[in-house]
């Protein structure tokens, strides 16, 4: 998958005052790769599922979709979505744009609730945590990316955005929804280096490699990943139904 490295971390529900005024949703053809991608203000993915769409929408994991028909999870689709406007359009509004794209196109109902799940919750490891104060920039929004293999920079995030980038960007690691615990307050610019447990063998075997991602956080952030249950919302899908082509 082609990964956006460039992502801001705020919730979908901040109300967009726009909404994309052109938007196609269109079955992808068979064996299309996956992609998604923002550039000015146009937001196109390929071979993209509804679920994929609501996990970027809503800064979700997907164990946090609940419910549903199965095609949610499996059909695939060619976004293309531009609110045609001058003035660039965050990534918070780009978000909400999309959710209620999708509220519109998929007719779909969903509402909140809060349960219980597996999770591996951020907490402080044996070491004093080291991290870098943000400076400079603190009231800008936070902002990351993933270099592949396994390079993530953050920059001006609370440990909740760091989680959450987490979430996305380490999702072949990190199997389920990434929470804070770690009560540290501020903002801090991050970097952590990783080999993914997808990589080739042959890179596992390099005595030069990077680490896995749970040995790096502690060695690198004095952080441990910990793998619990805890309260977290979830979206619950009360009903969808399969768009008309366009």
């Amino acid at each position: 998958m082609r990964l956006l490295l460039s992502l801001v971390l705020l919730s979908s529900t901040a109300c967009a005052q726009e909404t994309f005024q052109v938007a196609t949703i269109k079955p992808s053809a068979p064996d299309t790769p996956k992609g998604m991608q923002i550039r000015g203000n146009r937001f196109a993915t390929t071979g993209t599922t509804p679920l994929d769409l609501l996990v970027f929408a809503y800064n979700i994991h997907g164990s946090q979709l609940i419910g549903g028909p199965e095609w949610l999870r499996t059909s695939k689709f060619d976004v293309m979505a531009d609110p045609e406007s001058e003035r660039q359009s965050t990534s918070p509004e780009i978000k909400a744009m999309l959710a209620e794209l999708l509220t519109e196109r998929f007719h779909l109902v969903l509402h909140h609730e809060q349960r219980e799940l597996s999770v591996y919750a951020i907490v402080k490891g044996n070491k004093e945590p080291v991290l870098r104060v943000t400076e400079g920039n603190a009231i800008h929004m936070p902002t990351g990316g993933l270099v592949p293999p396994g390079s993530l920079y953050v920059k001006n995030a609370t440990m909740t955005n760091f989680a959450a980038f987490l979430q996305r960007f380490a999702s072949s690691d990190i199997d389920r929804p990434v929470i804070d615990q770690t009560g540290i307050p501020g903002k801090f610019d991050f970097e952590l280096h990783y080999t993914p447990a997808n990589a080739p063998a042959d890179t596992h075997a390099d005595a030069t490699a990077h680490p896995g991602i749970f040995t790096a956080m502690q060695e690198q952030l004095g952080l441990k990943l910990k793998l619990t249950r805890a309260p977290v919302d979830v979206l619950l899908v009360d009903s969808a139904t399969q768009p008309t082509p366009d």
